[in-house]
């Protein structure tokens, strides 16, 4: 008899989700931070930041109507849930750096500490200044040894993916030094911002190494 407590205390922790907590914590601020980049990063509409920068969620919250969240348009923040057991989460939007995710014990009355970088445009007109220094493309004829048929058809391939998961906004093909294949989804141009995803951590390890080799970094060393 005495067994019968214990054993039962035992399936209970075997079938007790204790993670479930953290997770819908981990999904409210993907949510958060999604949505504030699509608004105010991108500008991009309710409809399509449901339709694309949420289709890998399996239960996003919400729709383009309504739900458990709020868009601060005048503060360019979005707030994800309902207070509860899950925290609200929120994301806000900083000039030069893009939307910044906040901590669950953080509020809106914290966006003005999070970090701005505030830097002036570079001289003269991007259309004119030939590109990588501007967008002007002066040669737009495909070099000889390049098949144009086998590189749309490597465009047509990133663009249509099989998986709802799999979403291609842009792509550029530079090859010796020249873009010979540029291409952008139904709603996305040149002048987008979007998500750097993990190509920021490709540039900034690029930076770094640059700075390595020029001898004024030291990886060993302290950054101060």
């Amino acid at each position: 008899m005495l067994l019968m407590p214990v054993l039962a205390v035992a399936q209970q922790e075997e079938t007790y989700d204790y993670w479930q907590h953290q997770r819908d914590m981990v999904r409210r601020g993907q949510q958060a931070i999604f949505m504030c980049n699509g608004l105010f990063t991108s500008n991009r509409t309710l409809e399509q930041i449901f339709e694309q920068e949420l289709a890998f969620f399996r239960e996003p919250i919400g729709t383009p109507d309504g739900g458990d969240y709020e868009v601060l348009w005048d503060r360019r923040a979005v707030e994800i849930g309902a207070p509860g057991a899950v925290p609200v989460m929120r994301a806000a939007f900083r000039e030069g750096i893009g939307c910044v995710i906040l901590p669950p014990d953080q509020t809106l009355e914290d966006i003005d500490r999070l970090p701005e970088l505030t830097l002036p445009y570079p001289p003269g007109d991007p259309t004119q200044i030939p590109w990588p220094d501007g967008d002007f493309i002066e040669n737009t004829i495909l070099p000889s040894n390049v098949d144009e048929e086998k590189l749309l058809a490597a465009s047509n391939w990133a663009f249509d993916r099989e998986s709802p998961e799999q979403v291609t906004l842009s792509l550029i093909v530079v090859y010796n030094g020249q873009i010979v294949h540029e291409r952008y989804a139904p709603g996305f141009d040149i002048t987008t911002r979007t998500r750097t995803w993990s190509t920021a951590k490709s540039v900034a390890s690029t930076l770094i190494g640059m700075l390595v080799d020029e001898g004024k970094l030291v990886l060993d060393d302290p950054l101060g």
